[in-house]
């Protein structure tokens, strides 16, 4: 099958939407497919990956670390129409999401597209009121998806949310694949390397340092865990326009030299600090799915989630995690729990290692052929 990915989000920005773009093109060719990745320049990176069509991008304020695709190449435009593509599959429904799906409907091509976020969270990013922000961001949301002939979601809370805003099409629940049946990732000197002292009892959050990640909560919560257990300490992997309002939440809170700033990582070393913790920590009530949540499984570190969003439908409480309330202290309760039981806290880790077989990436990728295949059949019969 020849595959054309249209993506805002790609390397060599490291995301959520990224690494799911990356791995499901890897697996897709692995398994013998072919794969055609449209997505913004990024200056000075050079592609390892030689099917990658760029498109002239733009910093803007709004978004100083990702490149805004200027939409519009007649050179791209005639190479995809050479490219015989069974299918387009668009990453997001704005800027390069519209373009790749008038160029599909133009040349007679079936589209499908991936909501990987919850947009209508977002709204503090705009400088409109946020009521009407989230107006306009629904209707677009409704008329792009409708648009589409299959949508797919990570998690059956963005399928409710989406039917809720209106969206008619085809909706497949597909949830997103991290572990390749390869052995989990080695901590190896991660904490060192840190500052982290090797008796230290270490919580790990992975992900953009946003307003909308709850990390204010989390900082909250780390405070009560740090004055009852004096060998906590906070790992926050990831940039974002955040992080100084969250290290001055640390110097008032005291807990400034407890908590490791490491900035963006590269995978290996991403996957290293996810080995390395005790305790994987998601506060945040935004995400599609939680895909941090699933690296830390397949990692073999129990967590401790919020419940909300989409994130615990890739948990089973009690089991491989905790989940909690919105609240700062029954978060930090929960925490410690799992760090005064160290017997408890080893038989979730063995069984988040065993659970996260549920995230393969050679399913997810057969699960997507399948449901490209289903969406190509339907429209060579005319139904969608």
């Amino acid at each position: 099958m020849r595959i054309g990915v249209f993506s805002e989000s790609y390397e060599p920005i490291i995301n959520g939407v990224t690494v799911c773009v990356q791995t499901l093109r890897d697996e897709l060719c692995r398994q013998g497919h072919d794969v055609f990745v449209f997505a913004p320049a990024y200056d000075g990176f050079v592609d390892p990956y030689d099917r990658v069509f760029r498109f002239p991008s733009a910093r803007t304020f709004l978004a100083r670390d990702y490149p805004i695709p200027i939409p519009f190449s007649p050179r791209i435009r005639n190479s995809f129409r050479k490219l015989d593509l069974d299918i387009v599959h668009t990453q997001t429904p704005f800027l390069l999401g519209i373009l790749g799906g008038r160029w599909a409907r133009r040349g007679g091509i079936p589209i499908v597209s991936t909501n990987h976020t919850l947009y209508a969270k977002y709204t503090h990013y705009s400088p409109l009121p946020g009521s009407v922000t989230e107006r306009i961001i629904v209707t677009h949301m409704r008329r792009y998806y409708n648009g589409c002939d299959g949508v797919v979601v990570p998690s059956k809370i963005t399928h409710d949310l989406l039917r809720g805003y209106g969206v008619r099409s085809r909706i497949e629940v597909i949830t997103s694949g991290v572990n390749d049946g390869g052995p989990a990732p080695t901590a190896g000197d991660f904490r060192e390397r840190m500052g982290i002292p090797s008796g230290a009892k270490t919580l790990l959050y992975v992900g953009r340092l946003a307003i909308e990640k709850n990390l204010d909560m989390l900082l909250s919560a780390f405070a009560v865990v740090y004055r009852e257990d004096a060998d906590a300490w906070l790992t926050l992997v990831g940039a974002g326009p955040y992080e100084r309002p969250l290290r001055d939440q640390a110097e008032r809170l005291g807990v400034a030299n407890r908590v490791v700033f490491t900035g963006l990582l590269p995978r290996a070393e991403a996957l290293s600090a996810y080995a390395s913790a005790d305790v994987f920590v998601s506060p945040s009530i935004t995400e599609t799915q939680g895909l941090v949540v699933c690296e830390a499984l397949s990692a073999g570190v129990p967590c401790v989630a919020v419940n909300g969003g989409g994130t615990p439908e890739c948990l089973e409480d009690g089991v491989d995690s905790i989940l909690t309330p919105n609240d700062a202290a029954a978060f930090a309760g929960s925490v410690l729990e799992l760090l005064r039981d160290e017997k408890r806290r080893s038989a979730m880790a063995a069984r988040a290692l065993k659970n996260s077989v549920r995230f393969s990436t050679s399913e997810w990728a057969a699960k997507f052929i399948e449901f490209y295949s289903s969406v190509i059949a339907n429209c060579k019969r005319g139904e969608t």
